[in-house]
Order: C-alpha cells, then structure tokens, then sequence
C-alpha cells in the first residue's frame, strides 16, 4: 500500500467513525471500531470483546461491592433495641417497688401513730368515763338518808385542805350541813353551784346537782352527795382556784344571808 493509499484510508475512517478510542500499541486517537490500527497497524481489541471484558470487570466490581458490604451500625439492630427496653422496664420496676416500700413503711408508721392515739385517746375517755360513772353509781345507790349519814362522818374526818391535795376520796359520801352559794347556774339539765362553807370563801365547793333547784346567790343550803374529782375554778380576777366536785341529787336551802 502506498503512502498516499494509507492516506486515503485513514481519512475514510476517521470521517466514518466519530467514536474515538486509543491505540493499544502507539497510543494515538483512533475510531473505536476499527480492527487494525491506520498509524502502526497493530491489531485491535474487537468491541465485543471489549464489551465481553467491560461486562466481566463489572460482575468483578460487583462481586467485589458485595463483598465488602459495609456493617449495620450498631443502632439498626433490633435485638439492641430488646435488651434496652428490658433494662429500661427492669428500672423502672425496682423504682416502683422501692416506692411501694416506702409508702408502705410510712403507712405503716402513719397507722401506729394513729391506733396509739386512739388507745391514749380511749383510754383518757374510759377513764373519765369510770371516773364520773363510779361517782354516780355510789350516788344512786344509796339513798337520801344513807348520803347524809356516810358524808356527814366524813365532812367530820377530812378536813377541807385534805380534799385539794389529791383525789384519794374520790366516789365518797360527802355532806355539807350549811353552806352558802357564792355563783348559780343552769346547763344541760344539770345546776351548779358555788358554796363555801364556815364563812370562809377559801374553802369553795362545786356542786353539781341533777335538775333544777331553787338555790340562788346567798342562799343557804344542805347538800349530801358524793365527792368527785377535783376541778380548776375560774375566779372573777382571772385566776385559778383548784377545788372538790360533789355530785348530788339536790341542794336543799336552809335560810338565806340578807346582809
């Protein structure tokens, strides 16, 4: 083939062939189609071949991708997610218990506080309640005549400073032969009276007496009933005066101080 022959040809190529590749011998810009090379004339890769190679390096790459597939992290797997939830519910759990426990020991502590106030509260109640009930019964258990005889023996053995000191007479007939009445009033079916006795306003007495009575302030009066246990006195200067309780079924008045 002569120069100007290879010439010819090459252009032809060129011009008919607008895809270009390289030479895999001298390296220079050729059609992609062409079998031979128009400069050396070394033979070329055909473009199924080309393809066939192309398809295999990409099934290579493939392969290869698969291969070095990345890890999930950490927080995508599910069973992760299970034991934290589990942790999560095993906290809370013990949190609930240790609250119940507290409540509890507090409920507890709450209701023995309760139950002994209550029995501090009966047994104060039942207490009081012995001590006017036995008052009463001595009271209703003997008649008239049977009070004046027992009060007035011991109105003769104890003497009045011995009945503010303590209530070891307490439920005992006591009798006041004349006594005069310093205060009088009504309440709740019941009328109490202020009397002292041998002119001597120190020596007070409260009397309660069932019912109404016709004893007034001055008056004079007769009592037999039984003493009970002391109480505290409000004076008209605002002090305190401790003074004996005799319950009695009446107060019978016996004159009145005109001066």
């Amino acid at each position: 083939m002569t120069l100007k022959a290879v010439h010819i040809f090459r252009r032809n190529y060129l011009m008919d062939n607008d895809t270009k590749t390289h030479c895999t011998n001298c390296g220079k810009e050729i059609p992609s189609k062409v079998d031979f090379c128009p400069f050396c004339g070394a033979k070329q890769a055909s473009s199924t071949d080309s393809e066939v190679e192309n398809n295999e390096n990409a099934t290579e790459m493939k392969k290869g991708d698969s291969q070095k597939k990345p890890r999930k992290k950490w927080y995508k797997r599910w069973w992760i997610w299970v034991i934290a939830i589990i942790l999560v519910l095993a906290a809370i759990g013990a949190a609930s218990s240790s609250d119940d426990s507290d409540s509890s020991s507090s409920s507890d502590e709450s209701s023995a506080t309760s139950t002994a106030k209550k029995n501090s509260s009966s047994s104060s109640s039942s207490s009081t309640s012995t001590s006017v009930r036995k008052s009463v019964q001595v009271l209703d258990s003997n008649s008239e005549d049977q009070l004046a005889e027992k009060g007035e023996t011991n109105a003769n053995q104890i003497r009045y400073g011995e009945l503010i000191k303590s209530n070891d007479y307490y439920g005992k007939p006591y009798s006041i032969s004349k006594g005069e009445v310093l205060q009088a009033s009504e309440s709740k079916g019941v009328t109490t009276l202020l009397v002292y006795i041998d002119d001597d306003t120190d020596q007070l007495f409260e009397v309660a007496v069932r019912g109404k009575t016709k004893a007034i302030e001055d008056d004079y009066v007769s009592i037999n009933g039984v003493l009970d246990k002391m109480t505290d006195y409000d004076t008209q200067s605002g002090g305190s005066n401790t003074v004996p309780v005799i319950f009695a079924k009446k107060a019978t008045v016996v004159g009145h101080d005109d001066n």
